[in-house]
């Protein structure tokens, strides 16, 4: 993704970190320029307070005021009756992203079997004249590509491949037909209002390899919630040294969580966080994201409606790989 600088219009300005733009000498925009009136609009704010010693929400692009927020919506996986006899997973009981992690979670074995059929190619069809044994799809997305929501060169190390269904707020066929059961489940999530369907919208398998790792970093905006479906996690212990810190793990703000195979983790990206695998085996999720529950439908419609006005004029735009 990425958002070239200029003014936009009285409504669209620069919202962007340097990091995360490219400058087009090209393009230029008329103060006359106008969106449409039922478009959201993005203002220049007040400077942020930072460094307080409390961890808080700080996207780097724009943030919602009035929005709830916590680093995790899920409460830590424990063992015995403590986990069976919690009442209340989803923070706030919020009955929106219960109802996501609950029909996401129920697909899990569905899911899982078609990632190992379609990205490790390990499909239950041995014979070759029959062409029903497909090759292993290819990764699709390239996170060493400039002006990309991942794109820092300091961001990540090793490997990481991602398999996407939707990238970018745009849907993969490819994927929906090697995939078909996955992408039912993200269209119902879709037909249901909980997908968040703007160009900052991603689902993909993510797969992050042994000793890997994400660096620590903020989203663009607070106006999504990740869910992570933990679809293979590397067993304890798999780097074979002893770490202060989980082998394989996820941090946001000041929490550490680690995954657990079929159990969803919500987090709100606008928080720093970081990610890693020292295993030696690969960790692989499926990543998707969701409204926050708290942008009313009314918002949502004029959200959309002003990304869809800055993509007609080319503000927003697919970079190249």
């Amino acid at each position: 993704m990425m958002i070239q600088r200029s003014l936009l219009s009285t409504s669209l300005r620069r919202c962007c970190r340097k990091q995360q733009t490219i400058i087009s000498s090209n393009f230029s925009s008329s103060a006359s320029e106008e969106p449409p009136e039922d478009s959201a609009t993005i203002i220049q704010g007040p400077s942020l307070l930072t460094m307080t010693g409390v961890h808080r929400p700080s996207p780097s692009l724009f943030q919602l005021p009035g929005l709830r927020s916590l680093p995790f919506w899920t409460a830590p996986e424990s063992s015995g009756s403590q986990s069976q006899n919690r009442k209340h997973r989803v923070a706030f009981n919020d009955q929106l992203v219960t109802t996501a992690v609950e029909y996401v979670e129920s697909n899990f074995e569905s899911i899982r079997s078609e990632y190992f059929a379609t990205v490790l190619g390990q499909g239950k069809e041995t014979d070759l004249d029959s062409g029903k044994v497909l090759k292993p799809m290819e990764p699709d997305y390239d996170v060493s590509s400039k002006g990309g929501e991942h794109a820092d060169d300091a961001l990540h190390s090793g490997n990481w491949d991602w398999h996407s269904y939707v990238l970018n707020g745009r849907k993969n066929e490819r994927f929906k037909e090697r995939c078909p059961k996955t992408a039912e489940v993200i269209d119902t999530l879709e037909k249901e209002g909980l997908l968040f369907g703007t160009p900052f919208g991603f689902c993909f398998f993510s797969t992050l390899h042994g000793n890997s790792s994400i660096q620590a970093h903020s989203g663009p905006m607070n106006l999504r919630l990740r869910m992570h479906l933990p679809l293979v996690v590397p067993p304890k212990g798999d780097s074979g040294s002893e770490q202060s810190r989980p082998t394989t793990g996820i941090r946001v703000a000041d929490q550490v969580r680690e995954w657990h195979e079929g159990k969803a983790i919500i987090l709100d990206d606008s928080y720093v966080h970081e990610v890693w695998n020292d295993a030696n085996s690969p960790r692989v999720l499926l990543l998707l994201d969701l409204w926050h529950p708290d942008v009313r439908m009314e918002e949502r419609q004029k959200i959309s409606t002003m990304f869809s006005y800055a993509k007609e004029k080319g503000w927003i735009g697919q970079a190249k790989k």
